[in-house]
């Protein structure tokens, strides 16, 4: 396809060349910022991808100011990333476990429990150390942190809390409504936005460290399994089971879901669907 000058609105050069600036990064990594983000090197992508010659006078002073406001958008629109994909991949193992609870007994419920975190921290693990995207949002709140501009820091800033407080209000959703179908509520004096968050810093702490010192976090073998059979845990799956014992307890008088009101497994990044139906109500996922 030939070059050839672009007739697109103000919306549609910032998406466009915000979207480049985000390829630019997840295939080649902050650096030390955003410095490897210039109008040239994403104007270039866009006509080699696209077919579209953008020019300098297209862009300043009609979309952005200046190079530095356009490098700082592209780093709050990754910092207020709050994609659910790892969620969605970690669910798909998680399901049948909750699901197939055996809810015969409190022993047996938190059985399932212990297998929920033992499973889930190793799958969620796994799914977050392959993430360009993950790792993306986390460079970009490491490199803020240490340093930078003022209203650049101000911005990204208030994106990660934005994306923060959206991931906290969904995962808190779906903790609650897996611990209603095994029979569980939150210890008094705790919350399950304590615990949401709890998790979510253990989470974070313990991927970054699997990247520098794997051997440790994985391979642990204990004897968790039906009839104390031996399964293999990560360091993640232990902290996490520890925090849910401290958090949660049986709720009394509790009784098993029937089969019809637990049907329904949906995308946990569905809006409008339930997470999990339960007994006369539904849990929603989505209020991260």
């Amino acid at each position: 396809m030939s070059s050839r000058r672009p007739q697109l609105s103000r919306g549609e050069l910032r998406t466009l060349l915000i979207e480049a600036g985000q390829g630019i990064l997840r295939e080649e990594g902050l650096g030390a910022g955003a410095e490897l983000l210039t109008f040239r090197r994403v104007c270039e992508r866009i006509e080699t991808e696209r077919g579209l010659r953008i020019g300098n006078g297209s862009i300043i002073g009609r979309v952005w100011e200046s190079l530095f406001d356009y490098q700082t958008e592209v780093l709050a629109t990754i910092a207020a990333d709050d994609s659910t994909a790892e969620i969605e991949e970690t669910l798909d193992g998680l399901i049948p476990i909750l699901l197939g609870a055996d809810p015969s007994s409190e022993e047996s419920r938190w059985a399932t429990v212990r297998e929920v975190c033992r499973a889930g921290a190793a799958a969620n693990m796994v799914a977050l150390s392959q993430s360009t995207d993950w790792s993306l949002w986390i460079g970009v709140w490491a490199v803020t942190s240490v340093g930078s501009a003022p209203a650049r820091r101000r911005r990204i800033e208030a994106a990660l809390e934005q994306a923060y407080l959206a991931v906290t209000e969904r995962m808190e959703r779906i903790y609650q409504a897996a611990m209603d179908i095994v029979g569980f509520r939150v210890r008094s004096g705790l919350t399950i936005r304590q615990f949401t968050i709890a998790v979510a810093a253990l989470t974070e702490g313990c991927v970054l460290r699997n990247r520098v010192d794997g051997q440790a976090m994985s391979g642990i073998v204990r004897p968790t399994g039906p009839g104390g059979q031996p399964q293999e845990w990560t360091l993640f799956g232990i902290g996490l089971e520890a925090l849910a014992e401290k958090f949660f307890e049986p709720a009394p008088g509790w009784k098993p879901l029937s089969a019809v009101a637990m049907d329904g497994c949906t995308s946990p990044t569905s809006s409008d669907r339930p997470l999990l139906r339960t007994s006369g109500e539904m849990s929603p996922e989505r209020s991260a």
